[in-house]
């Protein structure tokens, strides 16, 4: 089932005649990976257990394994995410934040993917 083609931080995305996009295929996982990776736990009201609160985690004291395993546990609970291979997450250091960069692969495709994204303070 396709999702509204909305990016995190962004506004919803339209086509050049106004109509709302969808999201599907790849994209689509991206986009929930992301949501998902960004939601505070407890911010979602249909689910409290939703989210990995990746933006909490910047500005306190900076614990790359354990970011990196936030981000393999909530990858895990997404669906359209193949279990085998699993995914390769690298977290690294930046000014005021990390980087990410994620490989995974499509459940339903088996084509590989890749995700990368900074989260700052």
């Amino acid at each position: 089932m396709a999702d509204l083609a909305h990016f995190w931080g962004n506004d919803l995305t339209v086509s050049a005649t106004g109509d709302i996009l969808m999201a599907d295929g790849d994209d689509l996982t991206t986009q929930r990976i992301i949501r998902r990776l960004m939601t505070a736990e407890g911010d979602y009201i249909w689910s409290l257990n939703y989210g990995g609160g990746l933006p909490g985690r910047i500005g306190t004291v900076l614990n790359l394994d354990l970011i990196k395993s936030v981000i393999r546990s909530q990858i895990a609970l997404e669906a359209t995410v193949a279990r085998s291979p699993a995914p390769t997450i690298n977290v690294t250091e930046i000014l005021n934040g990390v980087s990410v960069y994620i490989l995974f692969y499509s459940a339903k495709t088996g084509q590989q993917a890749t995700l990368s994204f900074d989260i700052n303070q």
